[in-house]
């Protein structure tokens, strides 16, 4: 056989290689992009830039041959590594639930349901009741209905402001809605630790909503008993007050609009 025949061969056999390559090389990439979209916005970020100096170091060490500087790092890395994952629990457990997250939407029945509760806040906010009601999208939050009253209720404006209603059984903690039912009433929310001070004004139903929504992408709505005032807790953060027609906007935007 001529050396010409094995050329259409080998060119064939490195054309696939080299798409290979590149498809593997691409794939890498969409999992770094879609690692790092998981943790933006997170603490986390702050910590995969000190880990990528901390490597940067540990490479040089090597490179240079420091012995004593490598041991310290590799024996560092070793304790480090079982550091982060328990302080880094929290955050670690809300990525695989939103790598795990799907969910369809009745689109009509979720648009009625907006209006029901967004009627619900604005009454109350005009008569100064305080309020906190959770609406679960993605993130399951099985959990925290389950330390409340179990409903399993339609959902009204007139039902969800008698939970709310000062001395009645339900009133303390937060209403949980599911799949656009009033899951459970009087549930208790995990609180934000108020480290930085941002919200340290703030009572114990606002805390519950922003720590709530720092576990979960649940859509948090608090009404201030004192002021009237009607807030949007997502991701660890305090929207501004909000209008009737605002919160309206806003949670079609967050609800309606993103669960598609």
């Amino acid at each position: 056989m001529r050396r010409g025949d094995y050329a259409e061969p080998m060119g064939l056999l490195t054309a696939i290689l080299t798409l290979k390559n590149l498809v593997d090389i691409l794939l890498v990439a969409a999992l770094l992009y879609q690692g790092y979209q998981l943790i933006a916005g997170t603490r986390a970020v702050n910590v995969l830039r000190g880990l990528l100096v901390f490597i940067a170091v540990w490479v040089v060490s090597s490179l240079l041959h420091l012995s004593a500087l490598n041991y310290l790092l590799s024996k560092a890395a070793t304790v480090g590594l079982f550091a982060l994952l328990v302080v880094f629990q929290p955050e670690l457990r809300q990525v695989l639930e939103r790598v795990g997250r799907t969910q369809v939407r009745d689109r009509g029945k979720t648009g009625a349901t907006i209006q029901e509760v967004a009627r619900a806040v604005e009454r109350m906010a005009e008569r100064k009741v305080g309020a906190l009601i959770a609406y679960e999208r993605k993130t399951p939050l099985g959990e925290y209905a389950a330390t409340g009253v179990q409903l399993d209720a339609m959902i009204s404006a007139p039902f969800v402001e008698a939970l709310f209603t000062h001395n009645a059984p339900l009133h303390d903690g937060g209403v949980i809605i599911q799949h656009d039912r009033i899951a459970a009433a009087a549930c208790l929310f995990p609180l934000q630790n108020l480290q930085d001070g941002v919200y340290r004004g703030y009572g114990t139903r606002h805390r519950a909503a922003l720590g709530l929504s720092e576990t979960s992408d649940a859509v948090v709505m608090v009404v201030s008993e004192e002021h009237g005032s009607i807030r949007i807790a997502q991701g660890g953060r305090l929207s501004p007050r909000l209008s009737p027609s605002e919160l309206r906007d806003r949670l079609r935007e967050l609800i309606y609009e993103g669960s598609s």
